[in-house]
């Protein structure tokens, strides 16, 4: 019999007792690792080669890692005997996978899927380090191309089943958005009559659903009164005041989402409304502070159009001198160049009083934001953006960072706060 404490793919996260799997990436090969795994106190390695194993150690040898992890998550499952909740969508995942682990949590206890392991390894690495005692799982499941979401359900069979937003993304490699509306609708993939779906209402009518509920506009579960401050944002559902510290008009569909997900689970989310007070954002999702004169939003982690189209309306509803500093979209295929166009086009019609754009997509977006009569400048290196910031920070502002992933604009963040302490 084999014991171990973890499953870990990363060798510098390995601690005693856990147990390498050694999985062969596009940049690097876990089997190059292995020795770096014992030292730190592995008490064994899945592997696909013979490798040297330390006395008292051991080493399993697989036709395929990854296959052994999905195996490893699949008898996990097939031993729990609480609720799993799936979270899919275009926008908006990973804060309402945090939201409803943390209301949840509440009650029972809860697991969930760490940062954004939502992928084809993210998910089967989280389920196999899952707690068996926990009433909830919560797993966010995500998608880049048609069988991404199918390929996970299967083998995490959830009971609630959520899509939390559709939009452009990935089309790079979905191709449509029609395909992204059949790419994450896929999480209802065999879903069961005592099985129930969350969708926004406005696609409602493309899922054909045992037991549905809806939230957002057109549904009971929609927002009214929307007042956004810097301390966060207030709104009403039905007649009940939700208050969340974020200052977001994207997390407003986070707290819809997560309430008919309550509802699904068979709560009365009036419930949990009070316990929203303490909920604080995800590292890199729109995570405010105070930095000179300037209120920033960090909402670096991450874009696509939809994403970044409710980041601008949710700046332009702040007071005061506003600032945008965006980076590329990317992976939008052959319609890259018209989203861009786009946003900077809804830049100019939302009054947003300086648009700074990062990046060979985004010269798109000031190309479109000055022709509808912005104030925009185009950069295409970090130095020179940051340059650029060092010489505003004197000026009140409101500051929005976002760009998707590869940008990596939270470097632009970190080195003005180094030059800012600097000087």
């Amino acid at each position: 019999m084999m014991f171990y404490k973890r499953v870990v793919i990363n060798s510098k996260e390995v601690q005693e007792g856990d147990l390498f799997v050694a999985l062969k990436g596009s940049r690097h090969d876990g089997h190059d690792f292995v020795e770096e795994a014992f030292q730190r106190g592995a008490v064994g390695v899945v592997v696909e080669r013979e490798v040297k194993v330390p006395e008292g150690k051991f080493a399993l040898v697989v036709k395929d890692s990854l296959e052994f992890l999905r195996d490893l998550a699949r008898k996990k499952r097939e031993g729990f005997k609480g609720k799993v909740i799936a979270i899919a969508g275009s926008a908006g995942k990973t804060t309402t996978k945090e939201m409803v682990a943390f209301l949840l949590s509440k009650v029972a206890k809860t697991c969930k899927t760490p940062k954004n392991y939502n992928s084809q390894i993210g998910v089967p690495l989280s389920v196999a380090n899952f707690d068996e005692d926990c009433q909830f799982w919560v797993v966010e499941v995500g998608a880049s191309q048609k069988g991404d979401v199918a390929r996970l359900v299967e083998l995490i069979k959830p009971h609630i089943r959520v899509i939390t937003a559709i939009g452009e993304e990935h089309l790079e490699t979905f191709g449509c958005l029609d395909d992204v509306v059949v790419g994450n609708g896929e999480v209802f993939k065999d879903i069961k009559e005592e099985d129930v779906g969350v969708c926004p209402h406005e696609v409602s009518h493309c899922y054909l659903l045992p037991k549905k509920i809806t939230f957002g506009e057109g549904s009971e579960l929609s927002a009214r009164d929307i007042n956004l401050s810097v301390e966060g944002v207030r709104f009403k559902v039905l007649d009940v005041e939700v208050f969340v510290p974020i200052p977001s008009l994207g997390v407003v569909e986070n707290a819809l989402c997560t309430f008919a997900v309550l509802q699904a689970l068979g709560f009365d989310w009036r419930d949990f409304v009070n316990y929203l007070r303490d909920f604080r954002a995800v590292e890199g999702r729109f995570k405010t502070y105070q930095m000179d004169n300037w209120f920033v939003i960090d909402d670096a982690y991450n874009a696509n159009p939809p994403s970044m189209r409710k980041a601008l309306q949710t700046l332009c509803r702040f007071k005061g001198f506003k600032i945008a500093v965006l980076g590329d979209m990317l992976e939008l295929g052959r319609e890259s160049e018209r989203f861009h166009r786009e946003v900077g086009q809804l830049c100019a019609e939302l009054g947003i009083d300086l648009c700074l754009f990062y990046g060979p997509n985004m010269r798109y977006a000031w190309e479109g934001c000055v022709k509808h009569g912005g104030k925009a400048e185009h950069f295409e290196d970090k130095e020179t953006l940051t340059s650029f910031l060092l010489g505003l920070l004197n000026k009140p502002a409101v500051v929005l960072f976002k760009g998707s992933r590869g940008m990596r604009l939270e470097e632009v963040l970190h080195e003005l706060q180094n030059k800012k302490i600097r000087i």
